[in-house]
């Protein structure tokens, strides 16, 4: 008996049949590499190890299509796939379950991303914030003005309780300024739409409510930078006025509003030196880390309405990106490093204190093994070829905290490749079922 329905053939088969259907008459091996998840599914069909070779949608439906039905049948963050019909009728569809150490992508690697220290975060989700001596409220925050005006404009707005109002101060582990606990004791939620509407002036907000866990959830790490790949690649540009600390994200921003389009207005309670306790940021969803400065105070942004409301600083050298065969562009405040084309020396690297990820491929430098000569090394993203050789070597970075795969490569030679990095971590290694699928012949 099969406890898992993803187990049995009769699954599968439709996939496999659907790949003999539709590939060309003189293709011997038809291959579809992708993921499953509920209600979503992806992947690429390849014929003869040939991915340049195109789908014949003439013979038959797309093969992707066949995922819909398998997808209902899947929990939680899916399955990665290796699906292979055969001119012969057979196939075989090799099942990688979801697990905390690996994360599924959709591109030319399936098998993306592998964690090799369980729960790690990349390096600028793991800053917290510094609380500075000196640092005040702004002089215009005004509680009297923002009770004032929002009763103004929600005359029927009911507001939030004290005891909803002490909850949340307790999550948050301290007090909220003033105007924005005058905010809430005027309205628990709301459109705070304001008068004159001006396109070019802030035009208002609407009010998070206290009990709103969904927006405040965004703000967790893992929910910014969603997988290693996007966050170890993020950097954090400094604030040029000194307001903002540079954080991937903080427990000291509070929700207080959104645009209506997805992305928050939040109240700072740890701000940079020359920031104020309370000054009001704004957090882009299109943006996976950081935040930006809008105004001193909610007080302020409401009354004074200021017209740039966010403007992301420059990254400067904290990312850079190699074209050629020179590092030059490397500055010692670099975090992010891509090297492609080359063939580049690295070891002119070594010992570089800031460099934290780096992506590249094993064509792209002359010595691969120089990549232990980076101490603060905590991402590198690579091609199977090139892990292989580090694994060979025994020359993987003892500092890696997860790894990246890219480019395109045989399945079973990924599979291999994480699992013998996952081994040399002393991590449960990948659960791999192969299904054989027997199919008629077309």
């Amino acid at each position: 008996m099969v406890d898992n329905p993803l187990h049995e053939p009769a699954v599968w088969r439709p996939l496999v049949e659907a790949l003999l259907r539709s590939s060309p008459p003189d293709v011997r091996e038809t291959e579809f590499v992708g993921s499953v998840s509920s209600g979503a599914y992806g992947g690429s069909t390849n014929y003869d190890g040939d991915p340049g070779r195109k789908l014949d949608l003439a013979r038959g439906e797309r093969p992707m299509d066949a995922l819909g039905p398998i997808a209902d049948l899947v929990d939680g963050a899916g399955v990665a796939i290796r699906a292979v019909a055969r001119s012969t009728g057979d196939g075989m569809v090799s099942i990688v379950a979801a697990a905390p150490q690996v994360t599924f992508g959709m591109g030319n690697q399936v098998l993306e991303v592998v964690t090799l220290v369980p729960g790690a975060d990349p390096e600028p989700f793991r800053r917290t914030p510094v609380h500075h001596d000196g640092v005040t409220v702004s002089p215009g925050a005004d509680p009297d003005a923002v009770t004032a005006l929002v009763r103004e404009l929600l005359p029927e707005a009911r507001p939030a309780s004290l005891a909803a109002l002490a909850a949340a101060e307790s999550r948050l582990g301290a007090a909220l300024p003033e105007d924005v606990r005058a905010l809430y004791l005027a309205a628990g939620s709301g459109e705070l739409v304001l008068r004159p509407r001006q396109e070019d002036r802030f035009y208002g907000l609407q009010i998070v409510g206290l009990d709103d866990a969904a927006a405040r959830d965004y703000l967790e790490p893992k929910a910014r930078y969603l997988s290693w790949t996007y966050g170890a690649t993020e950097v954090v540009p400094p604030d040029p006025h000194g307001r903002v600390q540079a954080l991937g994200a903080s427990p000291a921003w509070f929700v207080v509003g959104d645009d209506w389009g997805g992305n928050l207005y939040v109240v700072d309670l740890a701000p940079a030196p020359r920031g104020t306790v309370g000054q009001v940021l704004f957090v882009d969803h299109e943006i996976s880390s950081g935040a930006q400065w809008v105004a001193p105070s909610l007080t302020e942004l409401l009354v004074q309405r200021p017209v740039d409301l966010a403007g992301r600083a420059s990254e400067g050298g904290l990312l850079v990106r190699v074209s050629g065969t020179t590092l030059a562009a490397v500055e010692p405040e670099t975090e992010v490093l891509y090297v492609r084309g080359g063939p580049v020396d690295l070891a002119a690297l070594a010992g570089h204190s800031r460099i934290r990820t780096l992506s590249t491929s094993s064509d792209a430098v002359t010595d691969l093994n120089a990549v232990s000569g980076l101490p603060a090394l905590e991402f590198l993203e690579l091609d199977v070829n090139g892990w292989q050789r580090l694994l060979h070597a025994g020359h993987v970075p003892p500092t890696l905290l997860a790894a990246g795969l890219r480019g395109r490569a045989d399945w079973q030679a990924t599979v291999d490749v994480l699992n013998g990095l996952l081994t040399l971590r002393g991590q449960p290694v990948l659960d791999v079922t192969d299904v054989p699928v027997s199919s008629p012949r077309r």
